[in-house]
């Protein structure tokens, strides 16, 4: 497993201000008048911490939230907060944050401030606050602070913002050309980032029924882990993992006291010099499942004392599910290299259409509700928790696109059934989606009736135009025209980049000579015109009839 940064706060510290269940305390009968039993309410039973100092910052007076916020936080015993104390002896270390403030309320103003930090022993608590100033005869002489325990608002807020930033670092990977251990090990970071976890890390495999594991684990891992992990589990496979009919783990599970069981067990004897002197006690096991299959398993080691609510099994279950995308992703396109027969290119194609274009559809769809949830909640398009999940919008969206294509060119005879126009509008999508680049498509409405042969060219011949333009012109804009007139075919594509001379000789650049083989070959002519600077401009022509 690996280790977990430190963070600033347990996970299962919560506000004080107020209990979650109903109490009920009887209340002695008052003969003070109504203003002093109000005063007295207010100040005593109100869910805001209230302290009254001098003028020479020395404690006077505490109300029962504020000492319940001393005893909590900065566990000091009952009845230690007493009068007399100097502000920087009750809160030490905190003078440049309290400083300023008190300055602000002894030169007679009210300040009020969110969010501020306090640091405390084992984490940091956030307070909303309000400093005033007390007079008697004209003259300042005390400050009264009124606080309110913002820290779990505030935690809450940077997990969500944490939560939505891994799940958009993942999709923004999940591409057909990025390798499954990047994307995994990925995975494995964002879970050790934004959960209690102090280890985590993914076993894959590509078969379930012809075991061959393979560990990911993050970069502070030991040396030599990951293969111990999957020595272990392919020793101990049909027990630790089931069969496909059987599978041993459905669902996400935890299995406490785990390790000290493991260091018994003679079967997980390649991990013991990993796990004998590890920090966790309990081991968290997620399957990584899609589509009826099981592609691997996330495995978080967490301390007893770790407390996972819904909320955290959700998330995590939801990054097992992005992981399964990418490891079923991967084999089948690891398959589609495999194989050429036109049989099993169209199943790889349906089944890419089938299960991972739909989960990334899925994402998409979860992504708007999030930003019309955020919406809801206040939060505004320029935070930085919305423009995460408009950024997660964009990727997942963008990632689609891509699958599109990749489907697209996996099914054979597809250009034959959809048409050169069609296949343009998918190939730039996803082209655009991949590198961000907007590529402007101007294409017929209506099927362009091209010869079989000279579409295929002509299609091929537009990818390489387009390829070359990003890898070699620096264009930060595309474009691409295909229209019909006076009996003939014209093909474009057109980019911002830098262009060049075409009158001086350069053997090779651009794959111009590639490009004019593949023209001639659909009955063609092709014409390049740029300049240094003024961006390229390829043009086919092609006679119909």
């Amino acid at each position: 497993m690996t280790a977990a940064p430190g963070r600033d706060l347990p996970a299962s510290l919560r506000s004080t201000s107020m209990p979650v269940e109903a109490v009920a305390e009887p209340l002695p009968v008052s003969a003070a008048s109504l203003d002093a039993q109000l005063l007295d309410l207010v100040f005593d039973r109100a869910p805001m911490g209230v302290m009254v100092f001098g003028a020479d910052l020395r404690l006077q007076r505490i109300n029962k939230t504020e000492v319940g916020f001393f005893e909590h936080y900065f566990r000091v015993p009952p009845g230690a907060i007493a009068p007399g104390a100097h502000v920087y002896d009750l809160l030490p270390g905190s003078e440049d944050v309290v400083t300023p403030l008190f300055e602000h309320a002894l030169a007679g103003r009210v300040v009020r401030q969110a969010a501020v930090r306090v640091d405390v022993p084992g984490g940091v608590t956030y307070w909303d606050v309000v400093f005033a100033p007390l007079f008697a005869d004209g003259e300042v002489v005390g400050v009264v602070d009124i606080t309110t325990d913002a820290t779990d608002r505030v935690l809450s807020l940077q997990r969500l913002e944490d939560r939505i930033t891994a799940f958009t670092a993942i999709a923004a990977g999940m591409t057909v050309d990025q390798p499954l251990d990047v994307t995994l090990r990925e995975v494995v970071a964002r879970v050790l980032a934004t959960t209690p976890a102090v280890g985590c890390s993914i076993v894959s495999w590509a078969d379930d029924r012809a075991p061959a594991p393979v560990a990911h684990v993050g970069e502070g891992a030991a040396p030599g882990l990951g293969d111990a992990l999957a020595r272990t589990l392919t020793a101990g496979w049909e027990r630790l993992v089931g069969t496909p009919e059987e599978p041993a783990v459905t669902r996400i599970e935890r299995r406490r006291g785990f390790r000290a069981r493991a260091l018994a067990d003679p079967l997980f004897e390649p991990v013991w010099p990993f796990w004998r002197e590890a920090a966790w006690d309990d081991l968290l096991v997620v399957p990584l499942s899609s589509s009826g299959r099981t592609f691997g398993e996330l495995h978080v080691a967490l301390p007893s004392a770790a407390h996972l609510d819904e909320d955290d099994e959700a998330y995590l279950v939801a990054l097992a599910d992005q992981a399964a995308v990418a490891a079923q992703n991967a084999a089948l396109f690891g398959s589609a290299a495999q194989s050429a027969t036109v049989v099993e290119r169209q199943r790889l194609a349906r089944e890419l259409h089938d299960s991972v274009s739909q989960a990334l559809f899925s994402m998409t769809l979860h992504a708007r509700a999030a930003e019309r949830h955020l919406a809801a909640a206040g939060i505004g398009a320029g935070e930085p928790v919305a423009e995460q999940v408009s950024r997660l919008r964009e990727l997942t969206a963008g990632a689609l696109a891509e699958m599109r294509a990749l489907i697209f060119e996996l099914r054979p005879g597809a250009l034959a059934e959809e048409g050169l126009a069609a296949a343009l509008g998918k190939q730039a999508a996803a082209l655009a989606a991949r590198t961000g680049v907007p590529v402007d498509v101007a294409v017929p409405a209506d099927r362009v009736p091209v010869p079989p042969d000279a579409e295929e060219h002509l299609y091929r011949l537009a990818l390489e135009a387009l390829n070359n333009a990003l890898r070699h012109a620096g264009a930060t804009r595309l474009a691409v025209e295909l229209t019909v007139s006076g009996g003939e075919l014209r093909l474009a594509v057109a980019d911002d980049g830098v262009g060049f001379d075409p009158a001086l000789a350069r053997p090779g650049h651009l794959g111009l000579s590639t490009m004019r083989e593949r023209a001639a070959a659909a009955g063609g002519r092709l014409v390049v015109r740029s300049a240094p600077g003024r961006g390229t401009r390829v043009e086919v022509t092609v006679p119909l009839g």
